[in-house]
């Protein structure tokens, strides 16, 4: 049996180490541990008012380097693209502005036609599939040559959007092209400004940011079938255009400086479209600009993924109309991302002699 003392000496042990304890801990170790807490805390501080800093002054650079390049945008473009024929699809009416930019540079480029291919809600929206079938049942019986297997009715239209843009497009004639085209504008599956395109040379994809495709009103189900099904019919427009080899450009709006979320994340996350070049910050104002510069760079047979979010290459195409921004900029090769700007290496047609405006090139 335990005696009782045992007992009694467990008992005073136990409150002198909690006596020694009250009196370290409120005597000199509490002095040490509050010093050092309070150190770190002074240098988190500092660190964090450095990077907001340092955040603020690359914001900065970035808009200046921003609208020095797009107000010399129309000389950097000049000629570059005499006689080619473009197309700019569109998924939103939000990007019009930003489309209606990329036209004037584009006949800035020398450009002899571009057609604006908008693609509508019915093309991908829910409660729209009686529509897609009698699309694709119609275009079954002008060109079957153009739909293929294992595709849904949404990926088949989508697909022959693309394909007809083509130098391919299944071979057809331009009695055939055209009647496939009244068969899309007529269900409202496309809209177009402009003739009847042919095959163009190049094409640039405006994709619009992804709240301008949200409803309200749709519960968490409804939302996710819609954006599931806009990602169906954009991924396999995108795959047409990749496999066919002509030049594109997929350029999309970033608001935040975030391409998480929209269509560059399927894009730049994607090997098989590698091929096809991106551009982020279509709403800024080199936006439009970036898109005409990538598609430049694509008709030369470059490729890259170009912008200031985080997944992008690099700041801007190495192209030789872009040699020597940096410097008329005074930037530092920062993109405010961490992303590093080419600069070119040939002789630039429109920067080499242009002011500067103190901004640099982030």
């Amino acid at each position: 049996m335990i005696d009782f003392r045992y007992h009694l000496v467990s008992l005073i042990s136990v409150f002198l180490a909690l006596a020694v304890g009250i009196v370290l801990g409120a005597g000199p170790l509490r002095e040490n541990l509050g010093d050092q807490l309070a150190g770190q805390v002074e240098q988190l501080r500092s660190e964090q008012d450095r990077l907001r800093t340092e955040a603020d002054d690359l914001a900065t650079r970035n808009d200046q380097l921003a609208s020095f390049v797009s107000d010399i945008g129309p000389e950097l473009v000049a000629d570059t693209l005499p006689g080619a024929r473009v197309a700019i699809i569109t998924d939103d009416s939000s990007t019009r502005s930003d489309t209606d930019r990329i036209s004037a540079l584009l006949e800035q480029a020398g450009v002899a036609s571009t057609i604006r291919v908008d693609l509508q809600p019915s093309l991908w929206e829910p409660g729209q599939e009686q529509k897609r079938a009698e699309s694709v049942e119609q275009i079954r019986a002008i060109a079957p040559a153009l739909l293929q297997d294992g595709l849904d009715d949404s990926e088949q239209l989508s697909a022959v959007v693309g394909d007809l843009l083509t130098p391919s497009g299944g071979d057809l004639g331009e009695d055939l092209r055209t009647q496939v085209w009244q068969v899309l504008t007529g269900h409202q599956m496309v809209a177009l400004d402009g003739e009847m395109p042919a095959a163009v040379d190049g094409v640039v994809v405006a994709g619009a940011a992804p709240e301008q495709f949200a409803d309200e009103s749709e519960d968490e189900d409804a939302a996710a079938e819609r954006a599931q099904s806009l990602l169906t019919t954009r991924t396999a427009l995108l795959t047409a255009l990749s496999e066919t080899g002509v030049p594109a450009v997929v350029s999309a709006a970033t608001p935040g400086n975030d391409a998480s979320t929209g269509i560059l994340r399927t894009v730049r996350g994607d090997g098989a479209f590698d091929a096809l070049s991106t551009t982020d910050r279509l709403q800024e104002a080199d936006g439009p600009l970036l898109a005409v510069l990538a598609l430049i760079e694509q008709t030369r047979g470059g490729q890259g993924a170009y912008g200031t979010t985080a997944d992008s290459d690099d700041r801007l195409p190495e192209l030789p109309e872009t040699s020597g921004l940096e410097d008329a900029t005074g930037g530092d090769g920062a993109d405010g991302t961490g992303q590093g700007e080419t600069g070119g290496d040939g002789q630039g047609s429109g920067a080499s002699g242009a002011p500067s405006d103190g901004g640099g090139a982030q």
